[in-house]
């Protein structure tokens, strides 16, 4: 058992407060509700959601019956006397629900040595206090819900289960978040292993690919790309979209990633690369109602550029964009991979040129929306023609900034660019 005090400074807690992610926040809505629950119900002029560590109390959350409401007009605890949202320890009540380790209920807070004499009871006029511990997902104390009231009162039975009912619903919005906050940072971790950690570096090529996910990242979706060597004088570029989200999403990409490497490390028709795909969808994963399209690019003699081969198989049209700032698209849509027997791959040799350019893309840039309205592909051409001579790099980035600033926002589906050319100047990047 820990001396009284000690448990304010304790380490383990301290860790619990700062991985709480609560302090110096923002007012939030799901704890004002609570605060503002407490105070109706209570018919307290003062609740409080405090979060604790060894220096300080912060108020995340403050909500009181006010005098206009007409309920107390007499009431003198208000929340608005507050000076700030934090307090040094010993001008607070909230440690000795710490260091009690458990609830604190105080009638009359000038007759209780625990309380007489604490600044509190002056500043916001607190004649009774009552608090109950709030915990972080491991059980640590890391704050506190109270309420006070200006006027000595016995608080009853069903005040305490008021209060502890309150208190627990706070400990359950922290364990919420934090569980969200495990599974954004998952799904994270599994869509940066789904995609390479890097483009390759080849002589006589420019490179550059971006991935930006939808919204916060808490979701798993199925947009990748890869770029891999195929021999000594090939390339693998592939880029695909998964239909869905979450776990069975990323067993479909990862079945892709493994099968299209396996399948160029013998083949270097694109066509019969994404045949194999969607053999091994239909065989490999028959109750799946995953499918994907994808488009992939065998690059031979990267220098000369005249062996490129393109397969789409139900993708966004590939854009072809020549120096002179002609956009195409290019190659024959097949059907999409995972459904048909016969997907009806083709292959479609492209010839570049130094200064051209392949613009590769997922429907989250086609599809980004504004309203009802589409970023579209008559958009992407325009903007992409209109760039004058660019480089890989420039062109995925302006690509991706227009969809953004398109959107007006976090992206609503996830965006894959891959941009492959040939540098205008020789031995340029």
């Amino acid at each position: 058992m820990q001396d009284p005090g000690t448990r304010v400074a304790d380490p383990v807690r301290l860790a619990a407060v700062r991985g709480c992610g609560l302090l110096d926040t923002d007012p939030e809505e799901p704890f004002d509700r609570l605060t503002r629950l407490a105070a109706m119900m209570l018919d307290a002029p003062l609740a409080m959601l405090t979060v604790i560590d060894d220096r300080h109390v912060f108020v995340k959350s403050q909500s009181g019956v006010r005098p206009e409401s007409g309920v107390r007009p007499e009431a003198g605890v208000d929340p608005a006397a507050r000076t700030g949202r934090r307090h040094p320890l010993a001008e607070a009540l909230c440690p000795l629900v710490i260091d009690a380790a458990g609830p604190i209920v105080v009638p009359d807070t000038a007759a209780d040595t625990r309380t007489r004499g604490n600044p509190m009871n002056v500043t916001l006029g607190v004649a009774a206090w009552a608090g109950h511990p709030v915990f972080g997902p491991d059980r640590q104390i890391v704050g506190v819900f109270s309420v006070a009231d200006d006027h000595p009162r016995p608080w009853t039975a069903r005040d305490r289960t008021i209060l502890e009912t309150l208190s627990e619903a706070a400990s359950g919005e922290i364990a919420l978040r934090a569980t969200l906050a495990r599974a954004t940072e998952l799904a994270r971790t599994l869509q940066a292993s789904l995609l390479p950690p890097r483009l390759p570096e080849v002589p006589g090529l420019d490179l550059s690919a971006r991935y930006r996910p939808a919204g916060d990242g808490s979701q798993v979706l199925g947009d990748f790309f890869d770029v891999f060597d195929t021999g000594p004088a090939g390339l693998g570029v592939v880029l695909g979209d998964v239909a869905g989200k979450g776990v069975e999403a990323a067993r479909v990409t990862a079945l892709a990633h493994y099968t299209i490497r396996a399948a160029a490390s013998h083949s270097t028709s694109p066509a019969a690369i994404l045949g194999q795909l969607n053999t091994a969808l239909l065989t490999q994963r028959p109750d799946s109602e995953r499918f994907l399209t994808a488009a992939y690019l065998d690059v031979r003699n990267a220098r000369s550029g005249r062996r490129l081969t393109l397969c789409s198989a139900g993708h966004t049209p590939v854009l072809l964009r020549r120096a002179d700032g002609d956009v195409q698209p290019v190659g024959v849509h097949g059907l999409v991979l995972g459904l048909f027997d016969d997907a009806e791959l083709v292959d479609t040799p492209i010839r570049l040129n130094p200064g051209d350019m392949l613009l590769l893309y997922t429907d989250g840039v086609t599809e980004a929306r504004r309203g009802r309205e589409q970023y579209g592909d008559e958009r992407l051409r325009s903007l992409v023609g209109a760039l004058g001579p660019v480089t890989a790099e420039r062109l995925t980035a302006a690509v991706e900034a227009a969809v953004l600033d398109f959107a007006e926002g976090a992206p609503h589906d996830d965006i894959a660019i891959l941009a492959l050319g040939l540098p205008s100047e020789p031995g340029s990047r």
